[in-house]
């Protein structure tokens, strides 16, 4: 479970702890690093689900085929248009 805590609120409370300089770049750069890390995390995950499906679908029917199938296929619940 993630907690959601208001940023200004942990930066105060950062600020609040009197910290060094260095003591707060080297807190920023291991927050950089993390969010990299999960940054990475979420786009290796999107790189696996479309390895995973690129090239899945198998048909000997040709595009056109498909195509003309798919528009012969569709049904309408309205009736049609008279001009008259």
């Amino acid at each position: 479970m993630r907690a959601s805590i208001p940023l200004n609120g942990i930066l105060s409370f950062i600020n609040s702890l009197s910290l060094s300089a260095r003591n707060k770049q080297w807190l920023g750069e291991r927050l950089l690093e993390e969010a990299r890390k999960e940054y990475a995390k979420e786009t290796d995950r999107t790189e696996e689900m479309i390895e995973k499906h690129f090239g899945v679908w198998k048909d000997d029917r040709s595009t056109e085929e498909i195509i003309d199938e798919l528009k012969a296929s569709r049904q309408s619940n309205k009736p049609p248009l008279n001009f008259d």
